[in-house]
């Protein structure tokens, strides 16, 4: 059987590292047990990436992952 090794990244998600196998920001939000389907945004090294975006948008080595989900109440 040939297994094939993923290359890991060192990531910081919401400003912890993470290390992970994940190409893209959609697998990775999945892989950390974020429900994609509730609202949030998101963001890699500061810039707004559109959730249509999210399972294109690939991660490199030291990338910086925000997620922020909306507060409701008052």
């Amino acid at each position: 059987m040939n297994t094939v090794s993923m290359p890991m990244r060192l990531l910081r998600l919401n400003g912890q590292p993470v290390q992970t196998a994940c190409a893209t920001l959609a697998e990775l939000l999945r892989a950390q047990g974020y429900d994609v389907s509730h609202a949030m945004a998101c963001a890699v090294n500061r810039q707004f990436v559109p959730r249509a975006d999210w399972a294109q948008r690939a991660l490199q080595p030291g990338d910086e992952i925000e997620v922020v989900s909306p507060v409701v109440g008052g």
